[in-house]
Formats: C-alpha cells, structure tokens, sequence
C-alpha cells in the first residue's frame, strides 16, 4: 500500500543508494514466492506485474541495482527450477554483464549454476562452462 501511495520510487542516497516504490515490492513480493518454492508463480507474475516490466521502470523509477540483480536471480532459479535451462544461463549471463563482480559473490548465483548443471542432459555448453568457472562451481 505504502508502494502505491508514493507512486514512483524514492531514493534515499544517504542509506546506501536505497530505493523504495512499486518495483522493489514487486521484486521484494517475488522473491518471498521464490523463497517458499513457488518458482512458477515467480515465472507468472514476472510475466503479469506492470511494476516489473523495464516499461514501467520509465514511468515509475528505476529500482536498485542490488534489488535489480536479485530480482534477475530470482528469475533464473525459477527457470532452473521449471527445467528452462537456457533461460537460466540467459539470466545469470545478463547479471554477469551488468554486475560481474556483484555476482561473484553471490551464493545464490552459485546454487543456481549447480543446479543447472546437475540437471543437464546433454554435454555443456561453452557458455554454461564459462559461467561455471566464473562461479567457482564444479559439476
């Protein structure tokens, strides 16, 4: 409600570059569905909520970076949990290209990249060797 009533997203530089407005709910709201499980929830309404769609980013602020790249994690957990491998790679690499070091230090870009590569049928691709070596993830 609070996210509503301001309308777009507000920064507060002094407190680490923290924004606050209707996409880091919406994010925030995601990644409680990802906690529980929910990856095709997460799929859906990534899909459904206007507050997420870059379009609106425009008109209602851009969210975080942190919240951002968290919220593209999110994204590719769920698809590796739903078994959309590509997709998957697509996200992390997308971080990987925005915010490289950030992700080095993620655990769960790491978890995720296993996962990936425990699922995998087929021998791996160049990309998705890459990505694990720059995750420090054997598989």
């Amino acid at each position: 409600m609070a996210a509503t009533a301001v309308g777009t997203a507000h920064r507060n530089i002094s407190r680490y570059w923290h924004v606050f407005g209707p996409a880091t709910v919406a994010m925030k709201a995601l990644e409680d569905s990802m906690v529980i499980g929910d990856a095709r929830t997460v799929l859906r309404k990534a899909e459904e909520e206007e507050a997420l769609s870059p379009k609106a980013w425009k008109r209602l602020g851009m969210p975080s970076p942190n919240d951002g790249n968290r919220f593209t994690l999110d994204i590719a957990r769920a698809h590796t949990r739903t078994g959309d491998l590509s997709a998957a790679i697509d996200e992390l690499t997308c971080v990987r290209d925005i915010a490289p070091e950030w992700l080095r230090h993620q655990n769960m870009a790491a978890e995720t990249m296993q996962e990936i590569l425990s699922k995998r049928k087929r021998t791996l691709t160049g990309e998705m060797r890459d990505l694990a070596a720059y995750l420090n993830v054997v598989g």
